[in-house]
């Protein structure tokens, strides 16, 4: 069996970026990249997959291969986590065959693609790189990834608002994404600072319509205890600290709302080949 550990991303700011190739087309933009994300074990078999991204990869890497998973988030919330799924089934499937990893993860940005739910948390999972900036659209092996500076006892805290399928988002909002995503990651990218990340996520999601007045008011009395937060979808994330996170988790319970903490996680995606 094939164990394969893939970490969750919260992009805080995106433009797509659209061509031709399934492998060329992105987004540049940045993100955090966290764990605990998913676990995905893979085996030698024929069975029905969990989700359609898993079955699609599999199918165009051509290997049967059974595939489960476990992880603390649900679909569609802004996690990244059909990103997870179809990057793990596809390391998974290409190691139990002996193929290279990075064929793998560009089958499963091809597949996030071609389902129309994500752009660029394929190559920030499989990479890693915690505070990431994404520099050039696309695959891993064909997009660039740079990573941003950050305190050294950053945690991020979340907590979930909804349902809003990365599909339908791209459709509603892909004119206003390709204007002012290009205008804030280039303000970043003349200046990659955490503070600078801190400062832009935050407005962009306002821009955006993510973050709203209403829930700027209500969480105001939490916001005392994070650097920052910015909404990505439907998931709220705070840039907080070890020392300042469970406040802030509970302050947040106090709101009705159900808080997460996450480490920032360097490693990307990680392959484990069970023991003969």
């Amino acid at each position: 069996m094939i164990f394969v550990d893939i970490p969750l991303h919260i992009t805080s700011i995106w433009a797509p970026r659209y061509a031709d190739d399934n492998l060329t087309t992105g987004s540049v933009g940045c993100g955090v990249v966290i764990r605990p994300g998913v676990l995905m074990r893979v085996r030698p078999g024929r069975g029905r997959a969990e989700v359609k991204h898993i079955e699609a990869v599999l199918a165009r890497l051509g290997v049967e291969a059974e595939a489960s998973y476990s992880a603390p988030v649900e679909l569609g919330v802004g996690y990244g986590l059909s990103a997870a799924l179809t990057l793990g089934a596809a390391l998974g499937a290409a190691a139990l065959v002996g193929r290279p990893l990075i064929d793998a993860a560009k089958a499963a940005h091809a597949v996030e693609v071609e389902l129309g739910t994500g752009l660029g948390d394929v190559i920030a999972e499989y990479y890693g790189g915690g505070v990431e900036l994404r520099l050039k659209p696309g695959a891993p092996g064909v997009g660039i990834v740079d990573r941003i500076p950050y305190p050294r006892d950053l945690l991020i805290v979340t907590a979930d608002l909804g349902r809003y399928p990365t599909s339908a988002m791209l459709a509603e909002l892909r004119e206003k994404l390709a204007s002012v995503g290009e205008r804030y990651f280039l303000e970043l990218a003349r200046e990659p600072t955490y503070e600078k990340f801190a400062e832009l996520s935050r407005e962009f999601s306002r821009d955006m319509g993510f973050l709203n007045a209403e829930l700027e008011n209500a969480i105001r009395p939490c916001a005392r205890y994070a650097d920052t937060y910015y909404v990505k979808k439907k998931v709220l994330a705070f840039l907080s600290y070890r020392d300042e996170a469970p406040t802030l988790a509970e302050c947040l319970r106090g709101l009705g709302l159900a808080p997460r903490i996450f480490e920032i996680s360097d490693a990307g995606a990680r392959v484990l080949v069970e023991r003969a």
